[in-house]
């Protein structure tokens, strides 16, 4: 009897609940456009499989049973349920309207967000969004207290209290000129650039920390100038004041113009650099939010394919 429910037919419901809006089964067959022999037969079958009488038939139509009252309740609390479900979704494919706030790291706002939301704004023209800049530590405070939704960072500090909803590798190197000598290589280890003038980026800036950590370990190189600003970095590095590692996002533009140069970094100390997308792991996302989530992460799936110029080269087995 506990599990006669999932059984009954929804077509049953439909017409039991009809017939008690209508206050007659011949009303209710009316508006549903059916013969009342239909509607009877369908509320017979759905008090034979309850084992219960759902109405009294009375002189002017029918009156609910006790049982009948609460069958009906549950049914408006499932209608009230659907109509929501189905707003829902209306409003997803929609999307008529809703806000996103997002923290990014600069670099990954230039190279990837601002044609990410280019092309969702397009489709969904009554979202609106917040953007703020920050390094990766403060991304992942902005998600983890809920002054973010969504965060986008690069070689973030571990926390417990964010989801990562997907990371992908990302490829790093020496950023120069081009007519640095160095920069024909093919790729470059730590010792190679020892002696060069390093402009590094500061605490919680993609990986910043780990880099200067292995070339200064044991004090052996100081940073020339250390930043906080990837912009600054980079036209620090365009006036040939020293070097940088770091990975092409960010700076797209200026290595396919060809007025910088990246040249893989390997070996000892060599960051493996990954790029994040982050949610809050408790709390209910905005529709918005969540289709936004899914495209992000689609779209960091083939992201990674604009990176493969500047990966450590395969070696040759003939080779």
């Amino acid at each position: 009897m506990a599990n006669s429910f999932v059984h009954v037919h929804i077509m049953a419901l439909r017409y039991f609940a009809e017939t008690v809006r209508a206050g007659s089964m011949r009303q209710a067959a009316d508006f549903m456009s059916t013969a009342p022999s239909a509607v009877n037969r369908q509320i017979l079958k759905l008090e034979d499989q309850l084992q219960v009488k759902l109405f009294d038939r009375v002189a002017d139509g029918v009156r609910l049973t006790a049982a009948g009252e609460v069958l009906y309740g549950y049914i408006r609390n499932l209608e009230r349920d659907l109509d929501r479900a189905i707003d829902q979704i209306d409003n997803m494919r929609a999307l008529r309207r809703g806000h996103v706030r997002i923290a990014v790291e600069d670099g990954i706002a230039r190279d990837f967000l601002t044609d990410e939301i280019t092309a969702f704004a397009a489709k969904h023209p009554g979202v609106t969004f917040s953007v703020e800049i920050q390094g990766a530590s403060t991304v992942m405070e902005r998600v983890a207290h809920g002054e973010a939704e969504l965060g986008l960072s690069m070689n973030p500090p571990s926390r417990t209290d964010v989801r990562k909803v997907i990371s992908i590798p990302i490829p790093s190197g020496v950023v120069m000129r081009p007519d640095h000598p160095l920069a024909g290589a093919a790729q470059l280890t730590l010792g190679e650039i020892a002696s060069e003038r390093m402009i590094l980026g500061a605490h919680g800036y993609g990986g910043g920390e780990h880099v200067n950590r292995e070339i200064t370990e044991g004090s052996r190189h100081r940073p020339f100038i250390e930043t906080n600003s990837s912009d600054a970095t980079q036209g620090f590095v365009l006036a040939g004041l020293g070097l940088t590692i770091r990975s092409p996002v960010g700076i797209l533009g200026p290595l396919q113009r060809g007025e910088l140069c990246l040249v893989p970094l390997v070996g000892r100390g060599a960051p493996n650099v990954s790029l994040c997308l982050w949610t809050h792991p408790n709390r209910s996302p905005s529709i918005a939010s969540s289709v936004l989530t899914q495209q992000l992460a689609q779209s960091l799936e083939r992201f990674s394919e604009r990176l493969a110029p500047w990966c450590v080269p395969v070696a040759d087995p003939a080779t």
